[in-house]
C-alpha cells in the first residue's frame, strides 16, 4: 500500500509519500510548494511536526523542476533543516546536468545546487551523479528504493536541452526561475474556459472534452519535470506527473504498455490540471480512474482586473477542458482535490456528478490537504492521522 498526501501548497505541489517495507516505514517528499512567510510552507511544517525528531528520515526528496511553486519550499527545507531531518538522496536536475558549468548564482535552481553541495547530500546518486533522464532510445529507466520501484517517465534529453537554453543566468537578484511572466504566459497557466461563475450544468462539458483544439505545453521548465511511476511490492502504482509535458509522458507510457494502456491506480494530474498537459493521447496511454489534483487555482490570476478574471475564470486550475477530457464515458473517474476553492467546488455538485458519471473527494471540513491510500485496484481516502 502507498499513502499519498497532497499537502496544502497553494498553487503548487508538495506530495508526501509513505509505504512500509520489512516492517518499517519509508517515505519520499516530492516538491515543497512555494516558500511561505515562515521557514517552510505551513502544510509541510505541520506534517513534519507530526513526526518524532528521530523519525524524520526520507529515502528520497525530489525537486521536479525549477518553477517556484515546486522548488520554493525545498529551498527553505535545505537552508534551515528541521531538527532530525535527513534526506538519503535528492533528485534534482540542475545547471550542471544540462551542460558542464562552474558558474553559480543565487537564483533558486542554482541556490538549491549550492545547498546540496554544501550539505554533502547524495545528489542523483541512483543516476550515478548524472541527470535523472529517460534513456536516449526512449527506454524509461527503473530505480529501486526499499519496497518501491520508480520508473522514470520524464524528462527526456530534448526536455533538458531546452531547459539549458532557458536556464536563468547568474544574477544578484534572488528572483524565481520559472516564475511566469504574468501576461506572456497567461494562456498556458489559465486556460480559456467558460467563466468560473457559470453554473456547472450550463458548461458545455462534452464540447470541452473535444481534443481538436488541443495546444501542447511548450514551456521548457515544465518539459524538464521529473515525473515517474512508483510501484510497491503488491503492484499498487501511482504516477506522479509533476508539470511534465503530455507528449513526453505518453511516449514513455506507450513503451511501458507495449501498445496497451498502462495501468495506474492513481495519477497526480500533470501541471495542476492544465488543458495543455492533459491530452487525449496521454489519457489513451493510461488505464486510470483516480486523479489527484494539487492546486488552489493559481496565484497570478488574483492580480488581474475584474474583467480579466471573468474572461479566464476564477482560479482556472484545474482547467475545465482537462477535467472534461478525464470524464471519459464508461470510466466513472474519481477526482481527489487538496483544496476547497471555486475551481474545485463545482465538482461537489451531486447532480453534475450523476450526469457526467464521476465521483469527487475533498479534504475534511475545515481543513486543507488530502491523503489517499493506494492499493492495486483500489484507492480510498485515508483517515486522519
Amino acid at each position: 500500500m502507498i499513502r499519498v498526501e497532497a499537502l496544502p501548497a497553494a498553487e503548487g505541489d508538495c506530495l508526501w509519500v509513505e509505504w512500509t517495507h520489512a516492517g518499517r516505514p519509508h517515505r519520499m517528499l516530492i516538491d515543497g510548494g512555494t516558500r511561505g512567510r515562515a521557514r517552510l510552507p505551513e502544510g509541510l511544517t505541520d506534517r513534519l511536526g507530526r513526526l518524532p525528531v528521530h523519525d524524520r528520515r526520507f529515502d528520497l526528496v525530489v525537486c521536479t523542476h525549477i518553477d517556484t511553486d515546486h522548488i520554493g519550499g525545498l529551498l527553505d527545507l535545505f537552508t534551515r533543516p528541521p531538527e532530525g531531518f535527513v534526506a538519503d538522496e535528492v533528485w534534482f536536475n540542475g545547471r550542471d546536468h544540462l551542460v558542464p558549468a562552474d558558474r553559480l548564482g543565487p537564483r533558486q535552481g542554482d541556490r538549491l545546487a549550492e545547498l546540496l553541495r554544501a550539505r554533502g547530500v547524495a545528489w542523483n546518486s541512483r543516476a550515478r551523479g548524472g541527470p535523472v533522464v529517460v534513456a536516449d532510445d526512449g527506454t524509461p529507466p527503473v530505480f529501486p528504493l526499499p519496497g518501491l520501484r520508480l520508473t522514470l517517465l520524464s524528462p527526456d534529453r530534448t526536455g533538458l536541452t531546452k531547459l539549458h537554453a532557458a536556464w536563468p543566468e547568474p544574477s544578484t537578484e534572488d528572483s524565481a526561475p520559472g516564475q511566469p511572466d504574468l501576461l506572456g504566459d497567461l494562456e498556458d497557466l489559465f486556460d480559456l474556459d467558460p467563466p468560473d461563475d457559470e453554473e456547472p450544468a450550463a458548461i458545455p462539458w462534452r464540447e470541452l472534452a473535444d481534443d481538436a483544439g488541443y495546444e501542447r505545453d511548450r514551456h521548457p521548465h515544465n518539459g524538464s519535470s521529473i515525473a515517474f511511476c512508483a510501484e510497491d511490492t503488491t503492484g499498487a502504482r501511482v504516477l506522479f506527473g509533476a508539470d511534465a509535458h503530455a507528449e513526453t509522458l505518453a511516449a514513455s507510457l506507450n513503451r511501458l504498455g507495449a501498445g496497451r494502456p498502462y495501468r495506474v491506480d492513481l495519477c497526480k494530474v500533470p501541471h495542476h490540471g492544465s488543458a495543455h498537459n492533459t491530452s487525449t493521447a496521454l489519457l489513451d496511454a493510461l488505464d486510470c480512474n483516480h486523479w489527484l489534483i494539487s492546486t488552489h487555482g493559481g496565484r497570478a490570476l488574483r492580480r488581474l482586473s475584474e474583467e480579466a478574471r471573468y474572461r479566464y475564470g476564477e482560479g482556472a486550475h484545474p482547467s475545465l477542458r482537462a477535467m472534461a477530457r478525464m470524464m471519459r464515458p464508461g470510466t466513472r473517474p474519481t477526482f481527489w482535490f487538496n483544496h476547497w476553492v471555486p475551481s474545485t467546488e463545482r465538482y461537489a455538485d451531486t447532480a453534475l456528478a450523476a450526469e457526467l458519471d464521476f465521483d469527487a473527494g475533498y479534504p475534511e471540513p475545515g481543513s486543507e490537504g488530502i491523503a489517499v491510500l493506494v492499493e492495486k485496484g483500489r484507492v480510498r481516502q485515508a483517515p486522519p492521522l
